[in-house]
């Protein structure tokens, strides 16, 4: 049975992507900076390059300038050895514009980001400018600062994209936005306002759970040539690694991606991702990440590590371990998707407020918010709550088996120990 339309609307994939059909663009020689190649381009489901052979991310993202002030292009040319040794391809450079005042990161600096994307382009790095803002999401700052950046690097075929904000969440939105739709037209105006000045770069926007609306709701404000990024962190959420391994974890991420990259006909990028310490096998987490990083090189989505604590004093050893790729897809086949787990789909009745609504997880962070659910799944209710020194702690942890419709809810509970903020995550784990 399938799953209702209201659900469908609000499914992770499906609630906010589809990219158009787009015109595969070669510029002249003026346009593009005097270089020989044209600008990458989106057609379909693929990324191209200017000589029409389709090319897929592999990168790193972090701090334009490490941190490291002035001293910027020296740990640039100290990192140098380790991006040739990973064979990236991108580097997703972070930096804040002048006026945002929440973000912690390194601000837009021109000459020294112009440095930055030369030595990059110099080794055959193309760069992603990644706007990591704190504040102003549909603003008219960032409207005008996107202009006037992209007036800058038009026909600049080092860029390979312009990432227009990262991780839209709801306290990053200026004050007319109210709801998901509103987000996914403010996407749409700083898009358009960016290609009227610059016509050609990619732009990449944001999955959920950044905005959340009906693909129905939205659909009109989607634009052409554009990549969608989606970032999985497991960072306060240990007990999935009780429930599956890290391959399975994989593969659901990868579901995503490959499932609506085929649906919607627009390429998806893995865009952050990544493990805390410690970097050995002992850390699920540096397990999921090798395990990501195969998973996207057998479908062919690119991904791209996040750097963001390194500094200038500490080397990209982290991840090194991992290279070269036991898996390296160098003709870009997408393999056979062959997974297949219990998850939600045809099981849905009904839900209201879902904060996630996934194949393979539900989270339910505020009170009142509910999911029905059919009979025929074993599913895993696990809640948590925080306490009074702001750490998590589990409150509960079982398993129930669905046998007729069962409605799973959030509850605050407010207790001389664990005060407010419930939260209850859902997954499925074996057919009844």
């Amino acid at each position: 049975m399938g799953i209702d339309k209201k659900t469908v609307g609000a499914f992770y994939g499906l609630l906010v992507l589809i990219s158009v059909c787009v015109t595969c663009f070669i510029g002249s020689e003026s346009t593009l900076n005097a270089r020989s190649e044209a600008m990458q381009y989106v057609l379909g489901d693929r990324i191209f390059d200017g000589n029409g052979s389709e090319v897929t991310w592999r990168g790193v993202g972090g701090s334009y300038l490490f941190s490291a002030g002035d001293r910027y292009r020296e740990a640039w040319q100290m990192h140098l050895p380790e991006i040739q040794a990973m064979e990236l391809n991108t580097i997703r450079l972070a930096f804040r514009f002048p006026w945002d005042t929440v973000s912690t990161g390194d601000v837009l600096d021109y000459a020294k980001l112009a440095w930055v994307v030369d030595f990059l382009g110099k080794n055959n790095i193309k760069s992603i400018l990644d706007n990591h803002g704190g504040m102003g999401f549909g603003s008219d700052d960032l409207l005008h600062s996107w202009r006037e950046l992209a007036a800058h690097y038009v026909g600049d075929t080092r860029i390979a994209a312009y990432e227009l904000f990262n991780e839209p969440g709801i306290s990053m939105w200026d004050s007319q936005i109210r709801n998901g739709v509103d987000a996914a037209k403010a996407y749409m105006l700083l898009t358009q306002s960016v290609r009227e000045v610059d016509p050609h770069h990619i732009v990449v926007w944001q999955t959920p759970p950044y905005y959340i609306a009906p693909f129905e709701d939205i659909s009109e404000y989607l634009q052409p040539n554009v990549v969608y990024t989606l970032h999985r962190w497991w960072t306060e959420r240990k007990w999935e690694f009780d429930i599956w391994t890290p391959e399975q974890l994989s593969y659901m991420t990868l579901s995503y991606l490959v499932e609506y990259r085929k649906k919607l006909n627009a390429p998806f990028w893995l865009g952050e991702f990544g493990s805390h310490y410690p970097s050995n096998a002992s850390n699920p987490e540096w397990l999921l990440t090798e395990q990501h990083l195969l998973r996207c090189e057998e479908q062919v989505v690119g991904w791209n590590l996040w750097m963001g604590e390194t500094s200038i004093d500490r080397s990209w050893t982290r991840y090194l371990p991992f290279f070269p790729l036991e898996i390296r897809n160098h003709n870009l086949v997408r393999g056979v998707w062959d997974f297949s787990l219990p998850d939600f789909t045809g099981y849905i009745v009904d839900w209201k407020h879902v904060d996630r609504l996934e194949p393979y997880r539900i989270e339910l962070w505020h009170n009142g918010d509910y999911v029905k659910l059919k009979p025929g799944l074993i599913v895993r209710v696990i809640v948590d709550q925080r306490l009074s020194d702001g750490t998590l702690a589990i409150a509960s942890d079982h398993e129930l088996v669905v046998t007729e419709e069962t409605i799973i809810e959030n509850t605050e509970e407010t207790r001389a120990r664990a005060p407010g903020n419930c939260n209850t995550y859902v997954y499925p784990v074996g057919i009844a």
